[in-house]
């Protein structure tokens, strides 16, 4: 069930619009982000204020929270959690309530039954080659960095999680690639073992296993203990948020006497700042390599939902039988704390922000008269450290 603490943030005075958050886990770093760039810098750049929910762990837990929002007379909901979209957008639907979809996507199949409601205006974040390419990019890199003991933990991937089964078929296309390597099985059917397994890859000298499970779950945290107690490895390649692990991994390398890599498809947080800006015991960055999200990527859906609370649906699409848009955003990455420093500074600014507040009023109609669609989508999907190092030098 979904705690019933509901938050808000901003003050009463001149606001125009209020918003619903939904939030999966306010203890999730990844979710802390975006919830401080809403309440710490669109909420001093707009009159708008939002209400962030408690922990959400189900459909009937999100569409409890919309009616509860509804009550609160609040304009518009994003969400970070949209599972079940169909019965999400029904009850949007009957509430006359606007949702988008904060960083995530959804299946075609789904998209095609929802598109066309007045009130679901779509999903921003990253598609299905996107994850993909951030598992691959991962291994690639830890392929070259000495390593021949892996272990990939491979969160939701048996549990139907799709974001993070690209990423995990990613890896191991990745590692075969480099390491020439030839799996006994298929890919993707060591992708979604729901058993710890250890992959025949033709190699005596290269070792994969394969650890299922979220590490929020008792089950999934016993298999990764149980792998650590069966074999020493020197990276662990790891397809969601590693914080929850940390410890786990340094008693490992304590244990072992010897580095353990890390690497995370995650998101640059600051408590990935803070790990990554740590040395371990063996005088190494906590973390060795990031990709992941960054908080201002959850500006264009509030631009979006912006437009249809201001009546300007047209300014999201020109689609005549749909107030609904697609758009896709990729990760960034960086495999030393410098890059990561760097790059984190730029979701940090309040002058100087990937997606500043003057970057979203351009694609506002309240603020831009002559913004379109496609003017939308450029800036959406202009989400690479060389498009924002752009926009900033331009501002």
């Amino acid at each position: 069930m979904a705690e019933k603490k509901v938050s808000a943030a901003g003050e009463d005075e001149d606001i125009q619009y209020t918003i619903g958050v939904v939030v999966y886990n306010q203890d999730s770093p990844e979710m802390n982000m975006f919830m401080d760039y809403y309440r710490e810098y669109i909420q001093q750049g707009f009159p708008v204020k939002f209400y962030f929910s408690g922990n959400i762990s189900s459909a009937e837990d999100e569409c409890d929270f919309i009616r509860a929002m509804k009550q609160q007379g609040v304009s518009g909901i994003i969400s970070f959690y949209g599972q079940d979209i169909q019965k999400i957008v029904e009850t949007c639907d009957e509430e006359e309530m606007y949702y988008v979809l904060g960083s995530g996507s959804i299946s075609d199949e789904d998209y095609a039954q929802v598109k066309t409601s007045q009130y679901f205006l779509g999903s921003v974040g990253p598609d299905a080659k996107a994850d993909y390419e951030a598992g691959y990019n991962m291994a690639d890199y830890f392929a070259d960095a000495d390593t021949s003991n892996y272990i990939v933990l491979t969160g939701g991937s048996s549990a139907g999680n799709y974001m993070h089964l690209q990423r995990t078929i990613g890896v191991l296309e990745s590692l075969a690639e480099k390491e020439d390597l030839t799996y006994s099985e298929d890919i993707e059917k060591l992708a979604v073992s729901e058993k710890t397994t250890v992959a025949e890859t033709g190699k005596d000298d290269i070792s994969i296993t394969i650890c299922p499970g979220y590490m929020t779950d008792p089950k999934g945290i016993n298999n990764l203990k149980h792998a650590f107690a069966d074999a020493n490895y020197d990276a662990v390649l790891c397809t969601f948020n590693v914080d929850e692990i940390m410890k786990i991994i340094t008693a490992k390398e304590e244990e072992q006497g010897s580095n353990v890599k890390i690497g995370a498809v995650d998101c640059f947080s600051q408590e990935n700042h803070d790990e990554i800006n740590t040395e371990d015991s063996f005088g190494n960055p906590k973390i060795d390599y990031i990709a992941g999200k960054y908080a201002s990527m959850g500006g264009p859906a509030f631009a979006i939902l912006y437009n249809a609370m201001s009546e300007h649906p047209e300014a999201n699409t020109d689609d005549p039988d749909s107030n609904t848009v697609r758009l896709y955003q990729g990760f960034w990455s960086s495999s030393d704390k410098d890059t990561f420093n760097e790059l984190y500074g730029y979701t940090q600014g309040i002058y100087e922000n990937a997606y500043s507040c003057a970057d979203l009023m351009k694609v506002i109609k309240a603020y831009n008269t002559d913004t379109t669609p496609e003017d939308l989508k450029a800036l959406t999907e202009a989400y690479t450290v060389e498009d924002v190092q752009k926009r900033i030098e331009e501002n």
